[in-house]
């Protein structure tokens, strides 16, 4: 049984062993996989003592982030929704060209603020991802430049 979350130390457990993974030097040298001693905690990996107020004041902490995340998703979101009224049939085609470009433009900027995000968590992305955050400055502007023509 292989714990695929390795710790922050970057030891990882197979079965009844734990081990710091081999990898790449910056030489490009392979340094070897090493088991780790039972009962050996690396300095990165000592929990340290938390008063319970502390953890009271983290976990609040922790909470208030989610919300304000949370209402900034809202935030985004909106100027999707009021672009498209729900009065609109379907069937009919009145949106003008710039409106389905900067629908695409938000679209693709979703995108990219998604794979910012898994970054940010620390999740590895492909060659096309990475080429996608790359644009994100790109898109941004362009969005800027459809809207101020736009109105």
């Amino acid at each position: 049984m292989t714990d695929p979350n390795p710790t922050d130390a970057g030891i990882i457990t197979v079965g009844e062993e734990r081990w710091i993974p081999g990898s790449r030097r910056a030489d490009g040298s392979y340094r070897p996989a090493r088991k780790v001693r039972a009962g050996f905690t690396p300095l990165e990996d000592v929990q340290r003592y938390a008063s319970p107020q502390a953890r009271q004041q983290a976990e609040q902490e922790q909470q208030r982030h989610l919300l304000q995340s949370r209402e900034e998703e809202q935030k985004r979101q909106k100027p999707i929704k009021e672009a498209r009224p729900h009065t609109q049939p379907a069937a009919t085609n009145t949106t003008s060209v710039e409106e389905r470009k900067i629908r695409n433009v938000q679209k693709k900027i979703r995108q990219v603020e998604e794979l910012e995000q898994k970054l940010i968590k620390g999740e590895t992305l492909n060659d096309d991802q990475r080429e996608k955050v790359k644009k994100g400055k790109a898109l941004r502007d362009e969005l800027a430049k459809l809207t101020a023509s736009a109105s």
